[in-house]
């Protein structure tokens, strides 16, 4: 578990000064990968994941980072959720605090947001804080993995999740990605190796050991949404492992 307790405002200072040391080169990437093809806005970039942290992960002994696949139409309600000009690191909290720390999205009804209440709705023995993320933290503006050449402009020009970690300080990490997102997992968090579950195939269910992060335990399964579609009774049994999982630690 983690052994100190963070400060709230000192660490999301931390996070701000992280992005504004990578915002400009990013701003200037992203709007020109959006002139590229102007007529193409599927596969326009939304706006990037910033995250921020409140008392209850600052001041939790037991922290959780969990990662989605990526944010699709992120901001929409600023700009058609497609990156431009207007953009600043201040809105982009705004939005990350309106939607996940004041629980914006627990009324959102998407299996993984209605999966992930479940989880931090347990009563666990000692204080669980949460952090979201998103293994890819720039998506497109309509659904589905971004385009290659997004990825590597993300890679290139915001490559932050590694940073995240070390302010952070999460002693788990839940992947909710699914085995097809496993290159990327390995692209922008770190090399790894699996280690089964009991019960479970590699695709299913999977303890994930980075290298880089020695004193951090990782599971990767699959999207809640997926999970949603194998019925009540299979979607309990990962719920269940899943506890018992971060019960161990």
């Amino acid at each position: 578990m983690t052994e100190k307790r963070l400060n709230t405002d000192a660490t999301n200072l931390e996070l701000e000064n992280l992005y504004l040391s990578e915002w400009e080169s990013m701003r200037n990437a992203l709007l020109s990968f959006n002139e590229e093809d102007p007529g193409d806005d599927e596969n326009r970039a939304t706006n990037p994941l910033l995250l921020q942290i409140d008392s209850s992960y600052a001041n939790a002994d037991l922290k959780v980072m969990f990662f989605g696949q990526e944010t699709n139409s992120w901001g929409g309600e600023f700009n058609d959720g497609v990156f431009d000009e207007d953009v600043n690191i201040q809105l982009l909290f705004s939005l990350y605090k309106s939607f996940y720390l004041e629980r914006k999205c627990e009324s959102y009804g998407k299996p993984f947001w209605n999966f992930m209440k479940r989880i931090q709705s347990y009563n666990y023995p000692c204080n669980v804080g949460y952090v979201w993320n998103n293994v890819l933290k720039i998506g497109k503006q309509e659904s589905g993995t971004p385009q290659n050449g997004l990825i590597d402009y993300t890679k290139d020009y915001f490559d932050v999740i590694h940073k995240e970690i070390e302010i952070l300080k999460p002693d788990v990490l839940l992947f909710f990605t699914g085995p097809k997102y496993d290159e990327h997992i390995n692209k922008f968090v770190g090399d790894f190796t699996i280690t089964s579950v009991d019960g479970f195939n590699t695709n299913e269910l999977c303890i994930l050991n980075f290298t880089n992060l020695p004193n951090r335990i990782a599971l990767r399964t699959y999207h809640p949404q997926f999970l949603q579609r194998l019925g009540k009774a299979k979607l309990d049994i990962y719920y269940n492992r899943i506890i018992e999982f971060i019960l161990s630690v």
